[in-house]
């Protein structure tokens, strides 16, 4: 039986419309679908046929024929190179009239016509389809300029996509987001990008507060601006921004180095300092008061002298007035200056007015002072420098016999008479002061005065008397006190007197943090002591001082094995320093420290 070959043809399921005709081939696009094969002749994807072994010399255009199937001894056709191949083999079944059954080619599935539209500018299937100077992205068969926000260009002022998918404007976004958010949270909409900030109040970080740029800056970058706007876009970056400093108001001082950097800070030196806060602390770049007068001895036009008693301020030659017995010293309207000083302290005192009211007393040999009476009102001050020292000779020191005076730092020794006397109605604020060797006592306190007494010394005074019967060495405080102002005794040393220490008139008189040793008949005498804040060797009842353990080579400080040292818990009332200006308690150990140093 003969076997029959046909052909077998495949149609290629679907082509892609928008990209090329799957129908048509040619060298450089040779692939066509599953089924077929490219005829270079044609330029058309036709089927394949199985049409049996092809010579291997055929090719396009060979006019050899394929054999024609014939019975043997039947003669070939003469168009047999035309004619399909006839199966000579023998066949089943029934046969025709010459017992032959002739091979009938099969229909030939013939392609229908492409009449698909070609592609379009700008259609696609896949984001590869999109090209072009930019990237393009393909969504719903059309190249579009972008999906999301993020395929969008904020540097060239379209950060956002919007709804057409066209990357757009901050300011015209209407697309995915379209806020402005992150580390560009503002939307200029000028340059239509996202920016960092547009003005100052956008800028919430102390380190950098200033818009610049468009940019979060410090203080110290060229153009920023105190007055709100973007000092390097507005005000075209200027070094005050075109219209104010960066730093004004209580902050005036731009940090430009320290922990501050790029801060608008009070002040980096004292220099940036005034008034009642004179000082830079550098450590949190704030104005304060002084608390010593090293503080203030750079400080031009002054004296050196810090007023912490008052306000803080560093003094000024404006209201000094200047006393040093001295070869250039002087008297008269035109005295009292730095240059030409007053050489007697009475005539400083005679010279003070409403706007000078300090007196600064240098040098070694000052002369007395006999009255603080005049006509003018408020505190005066008397601070010495350069080792002040008062020879009173046969005269009082210091006599104050009205208003309110504070006296530090000077040493009022060696007097014929008292080191200082206060009368009725007048008020003695004494610190960090030495009275010694003054014949007539140290300090008589009349009734009816006040008085505010620390961090001082009394050594080696009197024996001093009071009317006809008291004598005393080192302090006499008489009298009830007034019923206002200060009357207080307190964190002093009062050592070696040629009498009792100190003597109170009123029982209920409280000495505080006291040391006293070595007085010619005892520490004290009708005064409230407190054993559990003050030492003293004499009277008996609660003293325990054998020896108050001073140091060798400088007078009245303590030692380490000082029982004064480390005594008197904290919470108790007590001065700020002590008679060298250390603070009190020492942040070691938290403990105060009886008498006028500490350790």
């Amino acid at each position: 039986m003969r076997k029959l070959f046909i052909a077998a043809l495949v149609l290629a399921a679907g082509c892609d419309a928008t990209r090329r005709d799957y129908s048509v081939c040619d060298v450089k696009y040779s692939t066509c679908h599953k089924g077929f094969t490219c005829n270079l002749e044609l330029g058309l994807c036709v089927p394949e046929t199985d049409a049996g072994p092809t010579p291997s010399d055929a090719g396009p255009g060979d006019e050899t024929a394929p054999p024609v199937d014939v019975t043997p001894g039947e003669a070939t056709p003469s168009d047999a190179k035309d004619a399909p191949a006839i199966d000579v083999a023998p066949v089943d079944g029934p046969t025709g009239v010459d017992g032959l059954v002739t091979d009938v080619p099969l229909p030939v599935d013939v392609v229908p016509p492409d009449t698909r539209v070609p592609d379009a500018p700008g259609s696609c299937l896949v984001d590869n389809d999109c090209t072009g100077s930019e990237p393009h992205y393909c969504v719903n068969a059309k190249c579009v300029s972008c999906r999301t926000s993020n395929q969008c260009n904020n540097d060239a002022g379209a950060p956002f996509c919007s709804a057409q998918n066209t990357c757009v404007s901050c300011a015209a976004s209407t697309g995915d987001g379209g806020v402005c958010s992150g580390t560009a949270p503002v939307c200029d909409p000028g340059s239509g990008r996202c920016v960092e900030c547009m003005q100052n109040s956008e800028c919430p970080t102390a380190a950098k507060a200033f818009c610049v740029s468009n940019k979060c800056q410090g203080c110290n970058v060229a153009g920023a601006s105190a007055g709100g706007i973007d000092g390097g876009v507005s005000d075209g970056g200027s070094s005050d921004g075109g219209v104010l400093g960066a730093c004004i108001g209580t902050k005036p001082v731009c940090a430009t180095s320290g922990s501050m950097l790029g801060q608008c800070v009070q002040c980096m030196t004292s220099a940036d300092c005034s008034g009642s806060t004179p000082i830079c602390n550098t450590g949190s770049n704030t104005c304060m008061a002084c608390t010593t007068d090293s503080q203030c001895a750079s400080i031009p036009g002054g004296p050196g002298i810090c007023m912490f008693h008052q306000d803080g301020r560093c003094a000024s030659d404006a209201e000094t007035i200047y006393v040093q017995n001295s070869t250039s010293c002087g008297s008269g309207s035109s005295a009292g200056t730095s240059a030409t000083p007053f050489c007697n302290s009475q005539d400083a005192i005679n010279a003070i007015t409403a706007q000078r009211r300090l007196l600064a007393m240098i040098g070694s040999t000052l002369y007395p002072i006999t009255s603080t009476s005049m006509s003018s009102s408020g505190q005066i001050s008397i601070v010495g420098k350069s080792t002040a020292t008062t020879a009173a000779g046969a005269y009082v020191g210091i006599h104050v016999t009205a208003l309110d005076v504070y006296i530090r730092n000077l040493t009022i020794a060696n007097g014929g008479n008292s080191g200082l006397v206060v009368e009725r109605g007048a008020t003695l604020r004494l610190d960090r002061c030495i009275i010694k060797g003054n014949t007539g006592g140290g300090l008589i306190v009349q009734s009816g005065a006040n008085f505010d007494i620390a961090n001082s010394v009394f050594d080696d005074n009197g024996p001093g008397q009071v009317g006809t019967t008291v004598t005393f060495g080192g302090v006499y405080l008489g009298g009830s006190p007034p019923s206002s102002g200060p009357h207080r005794l307190w964190f002093s040393t009062i050592v070696n007197n040629q009498d009792r220490g100190v003597i109170c008139f009123d029982t209920s008189q409280a000495l505080t943090g006291m040391l006293l040793y070595g007085n010619v008949n005892g520490g004290y005498l009708s005064c409230a002591m407190d054993s559990t804040n003050s030492k003293w060797d004499s009277p008996g009842a609660g003293s325990d001082v054998s020896d108050p353990a001073f140091s060798k080579t400088n007078p009245y400080h303590l030692t380490s094995s000082s029982k004064c040292k480390d005594f008197i818990d904290a919470s108790l009332a007590h001065p700020a320093d002590d008679i060298d200006g250390d603070v009190r308690p020492k942040p070691t150990t938290g403990k105060l420290d009886c008498g006028a140093d500490e350790f």
